[in-house]
């Protein structure tokens, strides 16, 4: 399915009822807006698999902000939650966060929406990695002793930590991909660059100054985290209700604030998106 003059041709078949030896076609044009709101991808992919099957983006989406929202409610204390409160999500975090986003991230790889089979499936991925590590029948810090203090253990956290920082390059990366998807996306993935990189710091201050002073700072830092991560999901809800109302045909007047016709706009930042699926002359200068 390739772009012509900034649409994507979507087509459908009515069938006459009172005849169903008759049918016609009918091609609806999308603007690159219409497929934004559908599938978070500036430009269409080659193929026609997503006239014949469903949008996954919805599912990916929600996948992320039922777990996710959950998770920066506790950190902000919502309902006297804390840090400790996240054992509580750990099927959340396994079925929602995990299973959900990593089948709608296999599902947009079968469309061909590389960015969002990327995103959906890493972060389902990281989400499974956070319910394992804290999933009770798999205590990994059982393995720096039977005491419950080794969760303060410095290698424990540092190990933690670290993972968080490569998280902050993945969540940049991602970040560059979303400069031509939408506004809504690209503030997602600014924030998660700061949680991210709070949640690391948090990590090593629990390792480096186990003691009330650090623990206290610690869940300091990890509450500032939480509202980084409220931005998120003021957005990404803000994105469930646009992508819920794009796929039934509800008319919905909030605005996606496509980004794939205002930035790298030119004719070789549209075919580098899509190799092979998107001529240059397909889309307008």
């Amino acid at each position: 399915m390739a772009a012509t003059n900034g649409h994507v041709p979507m087509t459908k078949t009515e069938n006459d009822y009172e005849n169903n030896s008759l049918s016609r076609q009918v091609t609806v044009q999308l603007s690159s807006e219409q497929y934004e709101r559908l599938f978070f991808q500036p430009t269409a992919a080659k193929g026609d698999l997503s006239k014949r099957l469903g949008n996954p983006t919805l599912l990916g989406l929600l996948g992320f902000l039922v777990p996710f929202s959950s998770t920066m409610f506790c950190l902000c204390g919502f309902q006297g939650a804390n840090t400790t409160s996240l054992v509580s999500l750990t099927g959340i975090w396994y079925f929602y966060g995990g299973m959900c986003m990593v089948l709608a991230g296999l599902a947009e790889f079968i469309l061909g929406n590389t960015f969002p089979f990327v995103v959906f499936t890493v972060y389902g991925v990281h989400w499974v990695q956070g319910a394992y590590t804290q999933d009770p029948f798999h205590p990994l810090v059982v393995a720096y002793g039977a005491s419950p203090e080794n969760a303060l253990n410095l290698e424990y956290n540092a190990g933690i930590g670290l993972y968080y920082v490569v998280m902050v390059l993945v969540s940049f990366v991602f970040f560059l991909g979303s400069l031509r998807t939408n506004v809504p996306f690209v503030i997602i993935f600014g924030c998660l660059l700061f949680l991210f990189g709070l949640f690391a710091a948090g990590q090593f201050t629990v390792g480096q100054n186990p003691t009330a002073e650090g623990l206290a700072y610690a869940a300091y830092l990890f509450k500032i985290a939480g509202g980084f991560g409220m931005v998120c999901v003021i957005m990404g809800w803000y994105l469930a209700i646009i992508t819920a109302c794009a796929s039934t045909g509800v008319p919905c007047p909030l605005p996606v604030f496509d980004l794939s016709t205002k930035v790298f706009r030119g004719s070789k930042a549209a075919a580098n998106e899509h190799a092979g699926s998107v001529r240059a002359s397909d889309v307008a200068a």
